[in-house]
């Protein structure tokens, strides 16, 4: 509790050994100052802005649950030459987020580990919300999208640009679990983003905002190789690949994995919320 401010000015004079009346009067004035202050910031603290409404329902992550697991069982099954290995979800906002690792991709003969059915289940889920376009692997196809141009995702996927001319484009990836962020964000150490910076800052402010503060940047930045990033950009759309720890990609793990992967969801869907209402710029 404050104390009166005549009797704060005279215990700061006998403190301070002061006994004259002008520099009484002057520390009287500070002293009153000082309260003003405390009630003013303990104003501030009691009308802060109030957390938006939570945006994701239970059912988003049921479906998204859905897609993981079908995705996921897709693994080792041989499709026929030149049957589908991908798809394509039309959305109505400028806006491409894609996954092309959510199957097993076919590098240099061999086939590579998967990213998981999550990073799809996360961009359909995104999607869902948001009116954003989708591109993402359904079947271990005979290349790989984030290492090789000359293939049937890539071909797709410059037909989507020059068609949707999307604002941005999200580049969605699985990180390993013992690594130490919560997501990596890959930008070809700013390159890929064209001068939109703002876009990235926009990006990370979403991810805190819904408790994603472990954040990483360029560690995988997405300069290496033919990357979806280092396409978009070269047809002159901003884009960013985002590496997420695998921990908030497995929904069907359970109840903690379905909350966090709930949390970066509303996190993308409030990212991308901005530019249906054009507050990205």
């Amino acid at each position: 509790m404050f104390a009166s401010p005549t009797a704060g000015a005279q215990l700061l004079v006998t403190l301070s050994g002061v006994n004259n009346d002008g520099t009484a009067k002057i520390m009287n004035k500070m002293y009153t100052l000082a309260v003003v202050a405390g009630f003013l910031l303990a104003g501030c603290a009691t009308q802060s802005e109030l957390p938006p409404r939570a945006i994701v329902e239970p059912s988003v992550i049921y479906q998204a649950i859905e897609v993981e697991q079908a995705l996921d069982a897709r693994e080792g099954q041989a499709i026929e030459a030149g049957a589908p290995w991908f798809k394509v979800l039309p959305g109505n906002i400028p806006v491409i987020i894609t996954a092309p690792h959510a199957t097993r991709p076919l590098r240099d003969g061999n086939r590579r580990f998967s990213d998981g059915g999550g990073t799809a289940a996360l961009a359909l889920s995104v999607a869902g919300l948001t009116g954003a376009h989708v591109i993402y692997t359904t079947e271990e196809g005979p290349s790989d999208p984030n290492y090789y141009d000359d293939n049937d995702f890539k071909r797709e996927l410059a037909r989507l640009i020059n068609e949707v001319r999307p604002r941005y484009v999200l580049d969605i990836h699985g990180s390993h679990p013992y690594r130490p962020y919560d997501i990596d964000l890959g930008t070809m150490s700013g390159r890929s983003l064209l001068g939109e910076d703002v876009l990235l800052h926009e990006l990370i402010a979403s991810l805190r905002g819904e408790g994603l503060d472990n954040l990483s940047y360029n560690y995988f930045g997405a300069s290496k190789n033919q990357t979806i990033t280092k396409f978009a950009s070269g047809l002159g759309v901003p884009a960013i690949q985002v590496e997420v720890n695998t921990t908030y990609l497995s929904p069907s793990e359970g109840n903690l994995e379905a909350q966090r992967f709930s949390k970066l969801v509303q996190a993308l869907v409030r990212y991308v919320e901005k530019e249906e209402s054009g507050t990205v710029k």
